[in-house]
């Protein structure tokens, strides 16, 4: 039985639309967070990681990148609210392998302004978690 829906959505893209939930694992900014039947109503500030959305008996558990936002909770409603997004299946994960390097890359060079230290910190978290996901979504089909 499904207790609410699920919905993804980014600045250039809906992600996913209407996904049936019985419990959801997000990536907050104060650590993760379950969401179960009759959760209580809230506004949370997402942090990158992998949220998990467990469909239950009838429907597929569903494996998200998610990159910073905001979700909420309200009756049997979860929005996601997220700078960029990508379900595991969708990972290009050659792609993010070369992201990786590129990123580890220019913070080796060290010649970097704080602020370029930061944005390459925030390149090189990001593939890492897009090389999880997809392997793990790899493994899980084999």
């Amino acid at each position: 039985m499904n207790y609410y829906t699920v919905d993804v959505l980014s600045p250039n893209e809906i992600i996913a639309k209407d996904i049936p939930c019985e419990s959801l694992v997000i990536p907050t900014v104060r650590g993760q967070i379950n969401v179960l039947p009759e959760h209580t109503h809230i506004i949370t500030e997402l942090d990158n990681g992998h949220m998990i959305v467990f469909g239950g008996a009838d429907d597929p558990t569903r494996s998200f990148l998610i990159t910073g936002g905001i979700c909420k909770v309200l009756n049997d409603k979860v929005t996601i609210l997220t700078t960029a997004g990508e379900e595991d299946r969708d990972i290009d994960l050659e792609r993010a392998k070369l992201a990786l390097e590129n990123a580890l890359e220019h913070l080796r060079k060290g010649d970097l302004s704080p602020d370029e230290f930061e944005k390459y910190e925030r390149k090189v978290e990001r593939a890492r978690l897009r090389i999880q996901i997809a392997e793990e979504d790899i493994a899980g089909r084999s």
